[in-house]
């Protein structure tokens, strides 16, 4: 089959807003199926980004569903993971308006995607996340 919508699975985790406080997704339970992708869609932010007034979005990972824990680079795919799960640091304007992905390949069953705000964010920074599940026990999805 080469038709994707059949095979892949949409899951919103975090609602498009623009956000000046740190965010934290919903969590994606990957039962069923065998991976997930998140995306994490960025507008332009109405803040100047510097070193000091940055966004960092991470990975976290959990067994049950509730106690959460930073993803190691073992567990992505992508871009190597920072400290906590760091897989993107924007602080520049030239790194909002785009699109951040980071597959997720642990052995836990639950995943999300924390966009964590640092410094003082006056105007916030529009953004939303998606999650996409693939290689689904019973297809179509």
């Amino acid at each position: 089959m080469r038709d994707l919508h059949n095979q892949v699975a949409v899951r919103h985790t975090l609602a498009p807003a623009t956000h000046t406080t740190t965010a934290t997704g919903a969590s994606v339970d990957r039962r069923g199926f065998e991976s997930v992708d998140h995306a994490v869609t960025l507008g332009a932010s109405g803040d100047t980004l510097s070193p000091s007034v940055s966004i960092t979005l991470k990975l976290e990972h959990s067994h049950d569903g509730s106690g959460w824990e930073a993803a190691t680079d073992a567990d992505a795919l992508g871009p190597t993971l920072g400290a906590a799960g760091a897989f993107a640091e924007i602080d520049d304007p030239a790194e909002d308006g785009t699109t951040y992905r980071v597959g997720y390949v642990g052995g836990r069953r639950y995943s999300r995607v924390v966009a964590e705000f640092s410094g003082v964010h006056a105007s916030g920074t529009p953004l939303a996340a998606l999650a996409l599940l693939g290689h689904a026990h019973m297809r179509p999805v």
